[in-house]
């Protein structure tokens, strides 16, 4: 049990003496009479005996006042500071502390603390935090070839990835070598999708004439011979074809007024084709529009006679649709006034006057996607708006579950599984539960834990810390009582096997004291709570179900005093 965060606690005490092998061994006369180690800061009492400073004022001022080896009365004022011993005991020589690791330095004593700094020998941490020590000596060799966080880079794509991941990059690495699951060839992965859609003879096709009529599909290692089979079925579907280009050709050239129509304006809005045709002039031989004609008229009218030269993008398939439309219709006016140049003959106004229907089309279309645009921003708005309000709803029933559970609170841990790979990488990493009250008008806790390694094992870690809480100033502090941390049994099987543990609060530490910020950085629990082996395995029990993990903390405030 430790009351600790997750980081170690450094205590700052009085320095005693030097604690080195000295060359040769230490005369008695350097040493402290009090932690018997070689004199720090040498004081020297109006009775003859020498002191580390720390020693002689730390003990000067927890007991009573008197010399420690003779009892003679001592007052600060009967110490002076012995600068000829500090002197001749900075000249002694010393071992370097690292001796046992390899390093046979001797040097003065006066020097040892920068020999340890730069010392080949000395124990430093792994600077990618992979939580290995090595000596300083062999670091560059862990950084290159031992580190699992060290960086490599892939020999295929020369990608970099931690060393520890290089299994799951080759699971997706471009470069790797596999077989096409539908003809079995071996091709870099990066490959696969164009060999899909490119060359692999067993994915079945389209034929190549389905865009006019033929239906056919068959593996690509077959289209050549369907190719040489259906030649005579592929040109009726291209005769076809043709002859229907042709009939549109024409009645398209109808539609813009080539020929003239008997036909005067319409009561109604006019239609692209009567607008074109009042421009130009009618024969008097004109037949009656043709039924392809009306049609294409009733079509151009169901968009407002809306159609766009220069904004061709559109939100619906009936947009794009148009948008074929007018390409046709350019491309055929096109054709239509070379051939009407060649001929000598004219069409007054005819193609400025189409231009400007289309004109109009077109700033109509715009609107219209722009008002589009308008409401998708105002969808999307909206939809992030109604998530903010999810989640503060959420933090808001979390909250008040928390502060009425009467200090009995199950904490569930979602994704276990992948939270437990991600506190393994992440030494540093820790999970705080949301907070909880002993009751309505309590006190305020909330859990934490992460993944140590020790022993050569993984342990689960179980920390409770108080927090800040709306009841703090009349609440009774620091904080006693007891408290209870459970893993759940999960499993269907009777009886239960929680793990339980149970422990008493210490006022005198300050993971009980009142918190001075939201969550008191100093918590209370256990280290080892349990190795994550046997919450993985359910060793005795079923601690995870559906990679939920349960926690349940029960915090038991002891009955204040009544105030006679």
């Amino acid at each position: 049990m430790e009351g600790s965060d997750g980081s170690s606690i450094t205590l700052i005490s009085r320095q005693e003496g030097f604690d080195y092998d000295f060359v040769p061994p230490l005369d008695s006369k350097y040493e402290c009479a009090i932690c018997l180690l070689g004199l720090r800061s040498p004081m020297q009492t109006t009775c003859g005996h020498r002191f580390c400073k720390d020693c002689i004022f730390n003990c000067l001022s927890e007991s009573s006042s008197r010399c420690p080896v003779d009892n003679t009365p001592l007052l600060e004022s009967d110490l002076f500071a012995d600068s000829c011993a500090e002197r001749e005991i900075l000249q002694l020589k010393v071992k370097c502390p690292n001796h046992a690791l390899g390093c046979s330095t001797v040097v003065d004593l006066m020097y040892i603390e920068h020999h340890t700094q730069a010392c080949s020998c000395q124990p430093v941490m792994c600077p990618n935090e992979c939580s290995a020590t090595v000596l300083q000596k062999e670091l560059e060799q862990h950084l290159t070839s031992q580190c699992i966080l060290r960086v490599t880079r892939c020999a295929l794509c020369d990608q970099p990835f931690t060393f520890n991941q290089e299994q799951l990059h080759l699971l997706s690495c471009s470069r790797v070598t596999v077989t096409c699951e539908m003809c079995g060839a071996m091709m870099p992965r990066g490959e696969v999708p164009s060999h899909t859609t490119e060359s692999c003879p067993r994915v079945v096709v389209a034929c190549t004439f389905a865009e006019h009529g033929c239906h056919h599909k068959m593996t690509r290692s077959d289209l050549d011979q369907h190719m040489e089979q259906a030649i005579q079925y592929h040109l009726q579907l291209l005769s076809s074809a043709n002859k229907k280009m042709n009939a549109f050709v024409s009645d398209l050239s109808r539609t813009v007024g080539l020929i003239q129509s008997p036909y005067g304006n319409f009561s109604r809005q006019p239609s692209l084709r009567s607008q074109m045709s009042a421009t130009s002039p009618i024969p008097e031989n004109h037949s009656s529009p043709s039924q392809h004609d009306r049609n294409l008229e009733k079509s151009f009218g169901a968009y407002g006679g809306t159609i766009s030269l220069n904004d061709r993008s559109s939100l619906t398939p009936q947009s794009d649709e148009l948008g074929n439309e007018i390409n046709k219709l350019e491309l055929q006016l096109n054709n239509l006034s070379a051939s009407e140049t060649k001929s000598g003959s004219k069409i007054p106004n005819t193609i400025t006057h189409q231009e400007i229907i289309l004109r109009d089309v077109s700033e109509k279309t715009v609107d219209l996607n722009q008002r589009m645009l308008e409401e998708t921003i105002k969808l999307s708005n909206l939809s992030k708006r109604i998530e903010e309000v999810d989640a503060m709803v959420e933090v808001q029933l979390a909250d008040v579950s928390g502060k009425f559970c009467n200090g009995e609170y199950v904490w569930k841990i979602k994704h276990f599984s992948h939270l437990c790979v991600e506190l393994q990488n992440k030494p540093g990493r820790v999970l705080h539960s949301p907070p909880f009250y002993t009751s309505q008008f309590g006190y305020k806790f909330c859990l934490r834990t992460n993944i140590t390694w020790k022993s050569n094992e993984y342990f689960f870690t179980l920390f409770i810390h108080s927090m800040q809480g709306e009841n703090d100033d009349f609440l009774e502090w620091p904080f006693s009582g007891e408290i209870t941390l459970s893993i759940l049994d999960c499993g269907p099987t009777a009886p239960k096997k929680h793990i339980t543990e149970s422990m008493v609060s210490k006022p005198d530490l300050q993971a009980f004291q009142r918190p001075m910020v939201s969550r008191n950085p100093k918590g209370f629990g256990y280290t080892e709570f349990v190795p994550l082996a046997k919450l993985l395995k359910s060793e005795g029990g079923s601690y995870i179900n559906s990679d939920v993990l349960c926690i349940r903390a029960i915090v038991s405030p002891k009955a204040p005093k009544s105030s006679s």
